[in-house]
């Protein structure tokens, strides 16, 4: 055994290292741009996937949301229980949030928006949408008569944005828009920023600072809508829920997954992509292999002739074709790998691909580098052996003289 292997290697590298020096070079870029290939599209749409997730969970509704688990009541004593969250192991920041539909005019354009009360201390420490101001500033506590508008509610006059003929289309941080609530309290606000995070939903949204929601609802002081919770990283959020549920009764949870909604069908179709793209890229690499070694098998057919008549056996000659198989898978993936991980990566990140809810980066995951070196080397394996197998079917005689 150990004898015929060693007869397979010699074979193997005096094939690879005597051969056409062009040819193996073609072939070892061929590998380099089949791993990258079988790499690149699906860490884009994992980027993509990671991307919108994070967006989800930093704007619009954090990792875990508490709310009262009587149908269309508040949260009370809000306080004291944000303040028995916020000492809960895992748990970073939790905020509570009042919310009220309304009407908002700006001179002849109206529209409809959820207005939301906000701690704004806490508020920061949960979401980073303040971080998206694209004009004006954030709310600061206490705050009154004035109000931050987002980007699809605002129109801030980008005649591009995807909800822009909904909008109030030309409001601007500084100028006045009226907002009419429906228990009837109608007041103008001095629009103190807008912001954009580039995703819809959160941008659909309009924020005052808790204490002007007092004047507008005097009767929800000390209620909430909703505490919003955001965990530690690496932090269970079941675990968290479990210590919450253990401070009230009347509470009932929802994960960030279990809001997902339009975006969890948004991420779902793009892992089925994802999926089908890999299982092509990996066809593409097999037929490389499979049609490198077919042709060199055509060429050399007189010589595995004469190789079997000397003694060689047939499973010897199979075994040099995989072993030169998988030189060239495992070097072309080794430098796959480097490009991939010391140009592509670096360069996507410095020039992103710009989708709709923001730029997107190239997930980077080790796993995933290295289980798809794994599954082309068992894809070269199979496509050398396929052809070098029906190779040294033919007899021996035939192979010599070329029929």
């Amino acid at each position: 055994m150990i004898a015929r292997l060693q007869v397979a290697f010699f074979l193997a590298v005096r094939s690879i290292f005597r051969g056409n020096t062009w040819l193996s070079i073609m072939t070892m870029a061929m590998m380099i741009l089949v791993y990258i290939n079988l790499v690149f599209t699906p860490s884009l749409l994992q980027g993509v996937i990671d991307t919108a997730n994070t967006k989800l969970v930093d704007t619009l509704t954090s990792n875990i949301t508490v709310e009262s688990s009587k149908t269309g009541e508040l949260i009370t004593n809000v306080q004291s229980l944000v303040d028995q969250i916020n000492k809960i192991d895992g748990v970073r920041s939790a905020t509570a949030a009042r919310t009220a539909s309304a009407q908002i005019e700006f001179g002849s354009e109206q529209g409809t928006a959820e207005i939301s009360g906000v701690q704004v201390p806490s508020f920061r420490q949960v979401y980073t949408v303040p971080g998206y101001m694209i004009e004006g500033s954030f709310l600061q506590p206490g705050d009154r008569d004035q109000i931050v508008l987002g980007a699809q509610i605002a129109g801030a006059g980008k005649t591009k944005l995807e909800l822009y003929s909904d909008s109030l289309k030309s409001a601007r941080a500084g100028d006045t828009v009226t907002v009419s609530y429906a228990n009837g309290v109608k007041k103008n606000y001095t629009v103190k920023g807008i912001y954009q995070t580039e995703f819809i939903q959160a941008d659909l949204k309009a924020l005052i600072s808790d204490a002007e929601f007092d004047s507008i609802q005097p009767g929800s002081f000390d209620r909430a809508s909703a505490i919003n919770i955001k965990t530690k990283p690496g932090a269970s959020d079941q675990s968290v829920i479990s210590q919450v549920a253990t401070l009230r009764s009347d509470l009932q949870f929802r994960t960030w997954q279990e809001r997902a909604g339009f975006v969890k069908s948004y991420t779902s179709s793009l892992e089925v992509v994802n999926r089908i793209l890999r299982v092509v890229a990996l066809v593409v690499g097999g037929l490389t292999i499979f049609i490198i070694t077919y042709v060199d098998v055509v060429n050399k057919r007189r010589q595995i002739g004469i190789e079997r008549a000397i003694g060689i056996s047939s499973t010897t000659i199979v075994s040099s074709y995989i072993l030169r198989g998988l030189f060239y898978t495992i070097l072309g993936s080794f430098l796959g790998v480097l490009a991939f991980m010391f140009i592509a990566v670096p360069l996507e990140k410095r020039y992103p691909f710009n989708f709709p809810l923001g730029d997107v980066y190239l997930a980077l995951n080790y796993g995933f580098l290295l289980t798809n070196v794994l599954i082309l080397v068992g894809v070269s394996i199979v496509s050398a052996m396929v052809p070098s197998w029906r190779a040294v079917r033919i007899r021996i005689v035939d192979a010599i003289w070329g029929n």
